[in-house]
């Protein structure tokens, strides 16, 4: 053990990137169980937890993952017929090597009882092996000996619409006697009489490649009819020279061509490989040579480089500042020749620390199965933007308050079964978690379609523990789910309830420089919208003058600055709007929303800024200059300030700080609804 110590940290990072991987196949598993490049990614997993585990000499481990490798082995070998039974003992096997893998990261030995579930497995793979030969047997008498097209997603609306007006999805195949002269003809005659009793969904090969007489052997179609099974073989069973047809009641999900098993199809599988894997020598090698390497490295030394990029920014600024006022020509082609290369060197920086939100979603479709199961209820757990790229930091530390969120979206936003039946609402609700970019930000949203937050609810909830509603709107009511302790749930449960965790959720957010935003319906669901930083270092920004302060407005959000003349504002029900590209659009004075002083300038600037889908008209006394910042936190007293992003050091030492716009546009047209 003594000799393997230098190892551990390289052992833990490969367990936990094979312990991802199996529990992310094994659920695509349960919904593909037919999926060979599936099954071949969870084996090679298992295979090299094994030999990881047996290496470290941790025996506990080694023991239980070589049980749920010979499990797979039988499912590889076709042996066993995966189901969800056997999903939950792979499941409760990958729980018990997390468990493992985390006593063992603690210095402690891996001494966890595994008896039941090795024996679990042992007796899982001893009646499958057992029962291999009549299983094969079923198979062989159940395959589908044709091909049938795929469906696209418009055919699966058409055909769900046709089931429940009371027609029944058939798969129809149809194989020509080989010595028929006309096979297309032949194959006409049979489509002709089929459609007199109902109606062509797919068809394969397509009708027109029929009509050109093209028709090797058979043909295949997706049907639906009001007929059943046995009514369709007899009304075309008596077409001349048709050798074989074949009628099976089939389902929308079901993937006939995936049923097909055997020593032929082991053989063309043997076939492709062998043809992919002749590649001749100079396309080899340079397939060699364009192979990518990687290394790993500590986060800390990131953070190391990103801290000295951002020196370096500031000290570069300096210069150039100086360079400007000096009026130092000879500097001029140096400084330029730095800017370029520290831009280089930011963007690399960036580009290292960034990740994909994958990062974070891929753990929760496992976790959203144990939910629905455990609760009784139906979900449809969706995801979109997983290639939503983030700073190393945000990707950190936002899992656990998406963790909360979806957990309380399970628990009390989606309804059981019966009571969305009721309501007129399908039997199965659906949570969408989604991210994408919004200039130097990313919006992430989870959804749900269930009951929403009621405000009368939470109003009553309230005032039991004694928190005023007086004067609130219903918006601020519903987000009196962020306070400490507030909860609605009539009962405490396992998953939620208990008042603690949605508080947490604001608190880790605001922590990440971000914002969380409810919108609800009752009956309808409810959305949180998470407003996160893309990176929390370095931004592009414009800088301005608003009295005698400078400050900061991020790049990203402008779309147009255009100078301001007084009459450009137009007063509505006590605001001010202005016209902008055919509209008008909220107008803010900047120096309003911060509480400064009165501009007496004659010379101002509007920013047409872009939040979300909406435009914004901020007001400005005077633009200085583009300039290149390094964001830096503001401190804890002052943190709790809304209107602000941070600060930064600008090239002659002051300091500015950077407006939050999001806050000030959304902040000042809250206020003007009220």
């Amino acid at each position: 053990m003594e000799d393997n110590s230098a190892y551990r940290d390289l052992f833990f990072e490969e367990t936990d990137e094979n312990l991802a991987i199996l529990n992310q196949e094994v659920l695509q598993l349960e919904q593909n169980p037919e999926d060979k490049q599936i099954i071949d990614a969870i084996f090679r997993a298992a295979h090299t937890l094994k030999g990881m585990a047996a290496t470290m000499g941790y025996d506990t481990m080694a023991k239980l993952t070589h049980a749920v490798e010979n499990l797979f082995e039988l499912v590889k070998s076709n042996q066993i017929v995966v189901s969800s039974d056997l999903i939950s003992l792979f499941f409760d096997s990958l729980d018990t090597l997390t468990e493992i893998v985390e006593k063992l990261r603690l210095d402690e030995d891996d001494s966890v009882d595994i008896s039941l579930l090795v024996s679990q497995l042992e007796k899982a793979a001893s009646n499958n092996a057992s029962d291999a030969k009549s299983s094969v047997e079923v198979q062989s008498a159940n395959k589908t000996p044709y091909e049938f097209p795929v469906l696209e997603e418009s055919d699966k609306v058409a055909i769900h619409s046709a089931l429940n007006s009371g027609y029944q999805l058939y798969a129809i195949g149809v194989r020509v006697e080989e010595q028929s002269m006309m096979k297309a003809a032949r194959a006409f005659m049979v489509i002709s009489r089929l459609e007199q009793i109902g109606d062509f969904v797919q068809m394969k090969p397509s009708a027109e490649i029929l009509e050109q007489g093209e028709l090797e052997e058979s043909f295949t179609v997706y049907f639906l009819s009001k007929e059943d099974k046995e009514s369709i073989e007899k009304y075309v069973e008596d077409s001349s020279e048709i050798e074989e047809i074949w009628v099976k009641e089939t389902t929308v999900d079901e993937d006939l061509n995936q049923i097909v098993t055997g020593e032929n199809e082991n053989e063309t599988v043997a076939e492709t490989v062998v043809e992919e894997e002749k590649v001749e020598g100079p396309v080899a090698d340079k397939k060699k040579q364009t192979a990518k390497q990687t290394i790993r490295v500590d986060l800390s030394r990131l953070d190391q480089f990103m801290n000295l990029v951002s020196e370096l920014v500031i000290h570069r600024t300096r210069l150039e500042d100086m360079s400007e006022k000096n009026h130092l020509q000879e500097l001029t082609e140096p400084l330029t020749q730095v800017g370029r290369i520290t831009t280089e060197l930011q963007e690399l920086v960036l580009q290292l620390r960034m990740q994909p939100f994958n990062v974070v979603v891929q753990r929760f479709p496992r976790m959203m199965r144990d939910l629905t199961n455990e609760l009784g209820k139906e979900i449809n757990f969706v995801t979109e933007g997983e290639n939503t790229e983030l700073d190393r930091t945000v990707v950190s530390e936002i899992g656990e308050p998406l963790i909360h969120l979806l957990r309380n979206a399970a628990d009390h936003g989606v309804e059981m079964p019966n009571e969305r039946e009721q309501v007129g609402k399908p039997r199965a609700g659906t949570i969408k978690l989604s991210a994408y970019p919004e200039g130097n930000r990313v919006i992430v949203t989870l959804a749900d379609d269930g009951k929403g937050l009621n405000p009368r609810l939470i109003e009553k909830s309230a005032h039991k523990k004694g928190i005023s509603t007086d004067g609130m709107t219903d918006e601020q009511i519903q987000n009196l789910i962020f306070h400490p302790g507030f909860s609605t749930a009539q009962e405490v449960t396992g998953i939620s309830g208990r008042g603690v965790g949605m508080d947490a959720v604001s608190q880790k957010i605001s922590n990440l420089n971000g914002k969380i935003e409810t919108f609800s319906e009752v009956g309808k669901g409810t959305t949180f919208r998470i407003t996160l930083p893309l990176t929390l270092s370095i931004i592009q920004s414009l800088l301005v003058k608003v009295g005698q302060e400078t400050f900061a407005i991020p790049q990203a959000v402008i779309d147009k600055v255009n100078r301001f003349e007084e009459e450009d504002a137009i007063s509505v029900h006590q605001k001010e709007v202005y016209q902008y590209e055919g509209k008008t659009i909220p107008l803010i004075r900047v120096h309003n929303a911060l509480g400064l002083p009165d501009s007496t300038k004659e010379l101002q600037h509007v920013i047409i800024v872009l939040i979300g889908e909406k435009q914004y008209a901020l007001i400005v006394d005077e633009l200085i200059h583009q300039k290149e910042i390094v964001i830096k936190k503001l401190g804890k007293e002052i943190s709790h300030v809304s209107n602000f992003l941070g600060a930064t050091i600008l090239g002659d030492g002051s300091i500015c700080l950077i407006l939050d716009v999001t806050s000030i546009c959304t902040r000042k047209k809250a206020k003007a609804d009220e």
